[in-house]
Formats: structure tokens, sequence, C-alpha cells
């Protein structure tokens, strides 16, 4: 019975573990199916034909070499001044009157700038020309006096003499008794009395050139004075000593002001200059120009109005920018004005065979790239500066130099990133 039951359940135990196998190999032979299936697939797709590789071509724009006779331009940046620039001041203490014009205003010479009030300078010239008066009338009195004591002197020289001749016979007469001896020393003491009023009267001729001299110096002290006072009345009104602008005007109407404090600044139409920096690379060039009688001359657009100029001089001493150069403008300009920023274009002497160039033509700043047979070659440059041109008329461009350049030579003037010798290029017309 035993026996029977322990086969029975061998055979469930078979039953279940092949069910349960079942279940576990179904799934990975359908996987080991797709694989299979997408392998053979993949084997027997149709093979696509290999596409040939093709250079690359850019396109550009060029430009052609024309080789010229050509003067390199310096672009300088300058600030435009006046070596006549006048700066009027009080001329004492007082107040403003008037105040006739006002800042960047025209002027005419002579019109009238400004005006302190005479009141506080007419005492003055008054005082001044009463003490001249005075003294005037001190060397008049001193003159009659001399002349006077002239005219005395013979007479107290005289008097002097009686007065001797008086002691002498008084002492003749004493010695007989014919007078006391208080008649003797009556006549001696006339005798000293007129000796001393003789002293006296020389002494008095004698010291009249001194105080001549003392007189007239302080005449000419007093007429100086006057000068003075009737200066500064004068320059109490303030005109235009030439035709220009008024710069700044520090006071108005009713204001105090000192002696020397400035009242109205002005500055002549004619002869500004720019005073611009010239680079130390280059200022050589420019003195060895001002040495031999040379003037390189200059263009600036002011207003919209085309100014030229000419170098006139440089300073005499330079920094490590560079020299200071001063350019004068060759007519009055309306549009320039003191203190303004110009920039200058400034002509250097003319290079022969040289081509002017777009910026972007250059590379790393010393080559140019010519088209040959639809390639890029590389060329070495010199690079002169920039060439100038009509203003707003043109782009910018660089004046460069190379033996290897000819005339006619196509050249790139479109900037390409990875240009290199051997690019290959089309272009563009």
């Amino acid at each position: 019975m035993r026996g029977r039951i322990i086969a029975r359940l061998s055979v469930i135990w078979f039953a279940r573990y092949a069910m349960n196998k079942k279940k576990v190999l179904l799934p990975v032979l359908l996987l080991a199916l797709g694989i299979g299936g997408f392998m053979a697939l993949k084997s027997s797709r149709p093979k696509p034909p290999v596409a040939p590789v093709k250079e690359p071509v850019w396109r550009v724009q060029t430009i052609t070499a024309q080789l010229a006779t050509i003067s390199p331009v310096t672009s300088l940046n300058g600030r435009v001044e006046s070596p006549e620039q006048t700066r009027a001041a009080a001329p004492g203490v007082g107040r403003v009157l008037n105040v006739h014009v006002r800042e960047g205003q025209a002027v005419m010479p002579g019109q009238r700038l400004l005006e302190l009030d005479p009141r506080d300078f007419q005492p003055r010239v008054e005082q001044a020309r009463g003490e001249v008066d005075e003294l005037n009338a001190a060397i008049a009195s001193e003159e009659l006096r001399h002349k006077a004591d002239l005219d005395q002197l013979a007479q107290e020289r005289q008097l002097l003499e009686f007065a001797a001749a008086d002691v002498a016979r008084f002492e003749q007469l004493r010695k007989e008794n014919f007078f006391s001896q208080s008649a003797v020393d009556q006549s001696r003491q006339n005798l000293a009395r007129q000796q001393i009023t003789l002293r006296g009267r020389e002494l008095a001729i004698a010291d009249h050139k001194a105080r001549m001299s003392q007189l007239r110096a302080r005449l000419s002290r007093a007429r100086a004075n006057l000068d003075q006072a009737e200066l500064a009345l004068q320059r109490s009104r303030v005109v235009a000593a030439f035709a220009g602008y008024v710069a700044k005007v520090e006071v108005a109407a009713g204001d105090q002001v000192n002696s020397g404090q400035s009242l109205v600044t002005l500055y002549p139409a004619a002869g500004l200059e720019v005073r611009a920096k010239l680079p130390s690379t280059q200022q050589d060039g420019f003195i060895s120009a001002l040495r031999r009688g040379e003037r390189p001359s200059a263009r600036a657009v002011v207003a919209g109005e085309t100014l030229e100029f000419s170098l006139a001089r440089s300073a005499a001493a330079a920094d490590a920018r560079g020299l200071d150069a001063f350019f004068v403008a060759r007519r009055p300009a309306a549009n320039l004005r003191v203190g303004e920023l110009v920039s200058l274009q400034v002509a250097r002497a003319p290079v022969p065979d040289a081509v002017a160039v777009p910026y972007a033509a250059l590379y790393g700043g010393r080559q140019l790239y010519r088209i040959e047979a639809g390639r890029l070659k590389a060329l070495d440059v010199e690079v002169l500066g920039d060439a100038g041109g009509d203003f707003g008329q043109r782009a910018p461009r660089l004046l460069v130099k190379s033996p290897l350049l000819k005339q006619g030579d196509v050249l790139l003037a479109t900037h390409l990133p990875n240009a290199v010798s051997g690019l290959k290029v089309e272009v563009v017309k």
C-alpha cells in the first residue's frame, strides 16, 4: 500500500516538472528565432553606392592690384587750441556794471564786451592827478626860491663885509676910548649873525639840486600812479582787440571783482591750431620734413566741412607716447572752436609701387592672398598706413607694399577665417 502511494506521488512530480520546463524554453526559443531572422535580413539587404569625396570651394570677392605712387595717411586725434587766446582781467577792485556778450558769440575789433563801474576807478585818477599838480607847483616854487637865493647871495656877502668893517672900526675906536666895550661886542654879534645868514644862503643854494632831484623823483612816481590809474579806468571798459569768438564769460552784472580776476576769454577766428600726438615710430619722418622746409598737409571733417591744415612746428619735448605737433588751419573756419576734438588725416611722403587694399584683405597684420588658378597663395607685405581718400566716398583702405606684388594681381578681399595657401576658392562676380 505504501509503495503505491510513493509511485503515484512520483508520477505527479514528474508531470509538474515537465510543464515548468516547457514554460522556460518557449520564450528562449522565440528570441533565438527573432535574432536569426534579423541577421538573415541584414545580410541580404542591397549595398548603397559609395559617393565620391568633393573638395570644398569658398566663394570670395577679389580686387585687382593697382601699383601707384601713393602718400600714406596717418590718422591723428587732436584738440583745437589758439596761441593768441586772450583773457581779460579786472584792473582793480570794482563792480561789474554791464556785460554785453555771451559765450560763443562772434565779436568784431573794437566791440565792447564788458564794463566795470567807472566810479570805482575815477577817484584814483583824480587823486593821482592832484599829486602830479602839487609836485609841479612844488618844483616851480623851488626854482623861484633858488633864483631868489642867487640874487640875495651877493647882498649877503656885501652885508658881511660891512659887518666886518664895523667890528674893525669899533675895535679901533674902543682903543681910543671913543666907544665902550659893549658897542664892540654888539658889532661882533652882528658880524656873527651875518656869517650865519650867509652860510645858510650858500647851503640853500648848494642843496638846490638835491631838492630838485627829490621833487622830480616824486613827480615821476606821481605821474606813474596817474598813468596806472588812467589805464585802469580805460581797461574797466573791455573791448575786443580782434575778430574772434567769446570762449568764456566768468562774471555777471553786479558782481564784485578783485584785481586780476578773470572776466572774459576770447580767441581770434584766424590762426587756430590742432595739437596732436605724433606716433613715436613716425615722428622722425615728420621732423625731417620740417627741417627740409616742407609742410605736410592734413585734412579733417568738422561739422560736415572739410578743412585743410599744414604742419607748422613740433614741440620741444617728447614723451613715451610720442611728440606733440601743431597743425595750423589754412583759412578761418566758423565751425572750428577751441577745445574741440578733431580727427586729422596727415599725408606722409609718397611711396612708389604701393597698393591700396581693404582692411579685410590683410591677414595676421602682414599677409595678403593672391588667387592663382583658383587657389590662394600667401604673400608677405609691408603695411605703410592708411591709404586715405575722399571723405565718405570710399571705404577705409590700407596701403601695402611688397616686391612680390605685380600690376593686375587678383587679391582676396573677403576675410576667411580658415584662409591658407592652397585653399580652393570661387570668385563672385
